[in-house]
């Protein structure tokens, strides 16, 4: 059974980044001087981390702690990136924005509300990773012959996968009555933030519980009354509907982003198509160190022990 791609990639994406989350820690983060930012937080070099009665823990006791258990992997991560974007530009790889901006989707899909800082931050690692894996699918597979008979055949059957369908990220506000509805829309004209309202209003108690959040739905989606995708594609993100008559009372729909759908013609996924046959022959991993050999990689600390 074929793993669809939209989980594997996303799999794969999710591994990525929390490597590189890890990366970020060892190299010390955005560093000035004496301090350096993690996750948002200026921490002191020189100060303790943490204090336990008459122990601290120190800065570089978390380092040396976390290189000793993770070292080696995070290098080799580093190196692996490093020599695929070499080598992809040595021999002018390209990727089709295209499917950057679906696999972009994608991994919208797999995460909830993110702040505009969030997501431009979040999009610019993705965006990264994106290109890794595509550069490094396309340098392990460039010397499987596919024929084109193949490459036709997959596509047609696969066709789905090489797209993305248009999604819509929705709260929802849902009570029982019209009278409720009203008193829901006073509050959120005079300013309430719609999380709140729903939290207090909503008598779906399970989104109730995330301010009303219920994800992303395409228009073929199930797990929703159909009127609220057509509702919330008519409106513009980050705003909210006038009440709506659904079967189990009233709601009110907010409207966070639209994914807009994606597709490739046989043209534009050519590439990716014989990619993915091409790796299903390999016998070996897709695994980024069997092309150290391409490019002088000295482990340079290893000599120095």
């Amino acid at each position: 059974m074929r793993v669809s791609r939209l989980v594997l990639w996303s799999i794969i994406l999710l591994l990525l980044i929390t490597n590189i989350t890890t990366i970020f820690i060892f190299s010390g983060g955005i560093s000035s001087g004496e301090f350096v930012v993690l996750d948002d937080n200026r921490v002191d070099r020189n100060k303790p981390l943490a204090e336990i009665g008459n122990e601290e823990i120190q800065y570089q006791d978390w380092m040396s702690e976390l290189i000793e258990r993770y070292g080696d992997s995070v290098l080799h991560d580093l190196i692996d990136k490093e020599v695929v974007f070499q080598l992809a530009e040595e021999e002018d790889l390209e990727i089709n924005a295209k499917i950057i901006d679906r696999e972009l989707s994608r991994m919208m899909v797999m995460h909830g509300l993110l702040s505009a800082e969030e997501k431009e931050k979040k999009v610019e690692k993705w965006t990264e990773q994106i290109k890794y894996r595509y550069y490094l699918q396309q340098l392990l597979s460039k010397n499987v012959d596919v024929s084109e008979a193949e490459i036709k055949e997959y596509y047609q059957f696969y066709k789905n996968q090489y797209q993305f369908e248009s999604m819509v990220q929705l709260s929802h506000i849902l009570v029982s009555t019209e009278q409720e509805a009203e008193f829901a829309m006073a509050r959120l004209d005079e300013g309430e933030s719609f999380g709140e309202v729903a939290s207090e209003l909503s008598i779906d108690e399970e989104s109730a519980a995330d301010g009303g959040y219920l994800g992303y739905y395409s228009e073929t989606s199930s797990f929703i009354p159909s009127e609220y995708y057509d509702k919330a594609i008519s409106l513009e993100a980050g705003t909210y509907s006038e009440p709506i008559l659904v079967n189990n009372g009233y709601a009110i729909i907010y409207h966070h982003q639209h994914l807009p759908a994606i597709e490739l013609s046989y043209k534009e996924a050519y590439e990716e198509v014989r990619q993915d046959i091409a790796l299903d022959q390999l016998e070996t991993k897709v695994d980024a160190s069997v092309l150290w050999e391409q490019l002088e990689v000295d482990l340079i600390y290893k000599e120095g022990k």
